[in-house]
């Protein structure tokens, strides 16, 4: 019986991933960039794992690249704005921390920086319409929120974008923090129209410390540090073949079990909501969200109420994970949904996984149960 129910700050390494990672180190140990026959034999294995991963995410294999995580992936499209002339960047206000803290940078810059409203953690296309003005050279606005599992409509998002690049005649870039939606919900990267979005594998039972950046149109980004020139000179360093081998194999786990999975855990999700109502506690999270996440209002400040689940053996969280580490980050996302201040100091995630089960999840609601008002 798996009680871990923090599944959306990270998850547990699969077997799976754990022996791709252990076979891809002994068996290419050399450096991909080395002209000698075993560089060059992990070079070949680095671009099969390449276009294995692009193919099971419908994107060309050339788009693809290899990071650190999310975090990276994000730090490099808003720090290529550097290079820019100033003009407007416009992001949720939902945005994971990764995303927001960009804001001060760039205005310190001289960018003009301009938050988007989301009501009930979704956001509006005509408010978005609104705020686009010539200088606009970005939009940010995440797939998935880390936090309640609202899912974004991106497609219509940069339908508005790219309505209003007609009119005006200059390209908008748009990203998409996409770390909770691979694999979890119906999301076609190319059917989106998206320019970047970022990824990491330790959210699909990859491991930490590796992830992906999409980029539409390569050839046009410039990255703030190239440093060695490796992933064709849009991220230095050496890769890590044997994680890029993990990600593969998780990348591969989750979005080829895609559907059955989604309705299994749909199932789980149902149950737990409808006793979490039940016992009139509320639901924040929509009711068409990720199906891998729910937030609700415990009855105590969300701190004190995490810590007597984790009494009973039960991992959740209050908020994201670096919300966490950044005190009130998690409150000022829900804030930025028009929740009320006393309702987000009492939010509560609990974020599923594959290895999520029914019995898991009986579990949790007999804590939940136990522990009633406190």
């Amino acid at each position: 019986m798996d009680l871990y129910f923090d599944n959306a700050a990270t998850t547990r390494l699969s077997d799976e991933a754990l022996e791709a990672y252990i076979k891809t180190e002994r068996e290419f140990f050399a450096n991909p960039s080395s002209v000698h026959s075993e560089g060059i034999r992990a070079k070949k294995e680095l671009e099969r794992i390449r276009g294995s991963i692009a193919d099971a995410m419908h994107i060309p294999s050339s788009s693809l690249f290899f990071t650190s995580g999310a975090t990276e992936s994000i730090a490099s499209v808003f720090s290529s704005l550097l290079f820019q002339e100033p003009g407007r960047v416009i992001i949720s206000r939902i945005e994971h921390e990764a995303v927001a803290s960009w804001l001060p940078i760039l205005k310190r810059y001289g960018w003009d920086t301009v938050t988007l409203k989301a009501k009930g953690g979704i956001v509006d296309p005509e408010e978005l319409e609104e705020l686009l003005t010539p200088d606009t050279k970005l939009v940010a606005v995440m797939a998935v929120n880390n936090v309640t599992g609202a899912v974004e409509d991106i497609k219509a998002l940069v339908n508005v974008v790219r309505s209003y690049e007609k009119k005006n005649g200059r390209r908008i870039f748009f990203f998409s923090d996409s770390v909770q939606a691979l694999g979890k919900i119906d999301y076609d990267i190319t059917e989106l129209g998206i320019d970047g979005a970022s990824f990491s594998a330790h959210k699909i039972n990859g491991p930490r410390g590796i992830g992906m950046l999409y980029l539409r149109s390569p050839e046009s980004f410039r990255p703030l540090a190239p440093a060695g020139g490796q992933e064709k000179g849009k991220r230095g360093g050496t890769e890590n073949l044997p994680a890029i081998a993990a990600l593969e194999k998780a990348v591969l786990m989750w979005t080829g079990n895609r559907e059955s999975e989604n309705r299994r855990i749909g199932e789980i999700n149902r149950y737990i909501r409808n006793n979490l109502s039940s016992l009139g506690l509320e639901i924040l999270s929509p009711e068409n969200a990720s199906p891998y996440i729910i937030s609700f209002v415990s009855p105590l400040p969300s701190e004190v109420y995490v810590r007597m689940l984790s009494d009973k053996g039960i991992a959740a969280s209050s908020g994201s994970a670096c919300s966490n580490n950044a005190k009130g980050e998690g409150e000022k996302i829900l804030l930025g949904m028009g929740i009320r201040s006393s309702k987000a100091r009492n939010a509560v995630r609990i974020s599923f996984s594959g290895s999520t089960d029914m019995e898991s999840a009986e579990a949790l609601i007999k804590a939940v149960k136990e522990i009633g008002n406190g």
